[in-house]
């Protein structure tokens, strides 16, 4: 015969709650990320495929993000685009981000080839993902976002050169 004390004998399971999503949450978090790919990225609405530029606090260049976004794919309603960021000599996960112009929304769809995620997950899982990664995505998304959009500068060879005559 086996004993247990009293604290650990097993107790009923008591009723799970579904997880809850917040989906307007989500949504709006969605709509902003469109809205600051527009800011950060000029000429997006124009056909323009292509950006590069640094972002960062350092004063040496090596130190800095560099970061490249192109555009793979557009249709009328959708736009896909591949971003990736490296420093020095160590490149960083790739990310999709997908445009919905019609929603004017924005979300994450691939991560370092890790795509298609629930909108929950229970923890611990066998991929070790957030119990709200796609949330988590995105959000990060948003603050990585703002971070180039602060402290970014474009490089030189995106930038026109504009003569100036003195008088």
């Amino acid at each position: 015969m086996i004993y247990f004390p009293k604290q650990l004998k097993s107790q009923p399971l008591a009723d799970k709650k579904p997880p809850v999503v917040d989906l307007p949450g989500h949504l709006s978090l969605c709509e902003m990320n469109y809205y600051r790919l527009f800011r950060l990225l000029p000429g997006l609405r124009k056909g323009r495929e292509y950006w590069a530029f640094h972002a960062g606090r350092s004063t040496e260049v090596e130190r800095d993000l560099h970061i490249q976004v192109s555009v793979t794919d557009e249709a009328p309603y959708t736009t896909t685009l591949d971003i990736s960021q490296s420093r020095a000599d160590k490149t960083e996960p790739k990310i999709v981000v997908r445009l919905y112009h019609d929603a004017e929304m924005a979300e994450i769809v691939s991560w370092d080839n890790h795509r298609n995620w629930f909108h929950h997950y229970s923890y611990p899982n066998p991929k070790m993902y957030q119990p709200d990664e796609k949330l988590a995505l995105n959000r990060f998304l948003g603050e990585w976002l703002t971070y180039c959009r602060e402290l970014g500068y474009a490089c030189r060879e995106n930038c026109e050169e504009v003569l100036v005559t003195k008088k």
